[in-house]
């Protein structure tokens, strides 16, 4: 009896094989409470289909309603986490949040400038609770250096109009494309406003 010849195998062609996930590098603080910070980059990260690498700048001391204290990462240890997975990971894109301090902002911009192809969309929080010594600083080290390189800056109305426009005199809130226009003097491509004051509507998202 002849036996039957084996059944032809198809060539293996690499291009079938599903593509590997974008790559978002993330610099932002942890969060217990998994309402903003890192667990909310994580979480957005995945959700479009990417794959997060988090580089935590500081951990924040809050419950579910405040923010009490928090701890800023050494600006060496926030730089260094990031050169480390940069060594052998390509990264799509920068997502940035809460530096922690004004040095890691520094330390920050400069791991960005290495990579200056890569889109940069940077998230301005709500700073009240930080200490005056400490914000202003931040605020100033972060409108230098972050908004040249962001592609796109997003924050709450009022968290931007105190951030862009401080000297804000007017009885009316500025509008979005008057912070986006302040947003661009800093070389900002984009803004994406949330939560603006309606007259009679109240907060519209």
């Amino acid at each position: 009896m002849t036996p039957q010849p084996a059944p032809a195998t198809e060539p293996h062609d690499p291009a079938a094989e599903p593509a590997a996930p974008a790559c978002v590098m993330s610099f932002n603080a942890s969060d217990p409470s998994g309402a903003t910070g890192m667990a909310g980059d994580v979480a957005t990260v995945a959700a479009m289909g990417a794959h997060a690498l988090p580089v935590v700048t500081s951990i924040v001391m809050r419950d579910t309603a405040e923010i009490f204290d928090h701890h800023p990462i050494d600006a060496d240890v926030v730089a260094e986490q990031a050169r480390t997975i940069l060594e052998d990971v390509t990264v799509a894109g920068w997502k940035v949040g809460f530096l922690g301090s004004a040095d890691a902002v520094s330390a920050v911009a400069e791991v960005l400038s290495d990579y200056t192809d890569v889109p940069l969309v940077s998230y301005m929080p709500s700073l009240a609770w930080l200490e005056e010594d400490q914000l202003q600083p931040y605020l100033d080290a972060f409108r230098e250096l972050i908004l040249p390189a962001t592609e796109v800056l997003v924050g709450n109305h009022k968290t931007l109009q105190d951030f862009l426009l401080p000297d804000w005199d007017s009885e009316r809130p500025p509008s979005a494309r008057e912070l986006a226009v302040a947003a661009g003097v800093h070389g900002t491509r984009y803004v994406l406003v949330t939560g603006v004051a309606l007259p009679s509507k109240g907060t519209e998202q």
